[in-house]
């Protein structure tokens, strides 16, 4: 997780003014982790498979 963090905020310092991801909403485990980053939920999207 602080390698994570470190990452996103040389990113965010450096080179690009958002970090953006994707996970799915099944996916607890890596979502509580992208929250302690410092991440949050901002739009959903859906899948469709077919």
């Amino acid at each position: 997780m602080h390698g994570m963090a470190a990452v996103v905020a040389e990113a965010l310092r450096s080179i690009a003014p958002a970090v953006t991801l994707y996970v799915n909403d099944f996916n607890a485990p890596a979502r509580a982790t992208y929250r302690r980053v410092g991440f949050r939920d901002v739009d959903t999207f859906m899948s469709v498979m077919f």
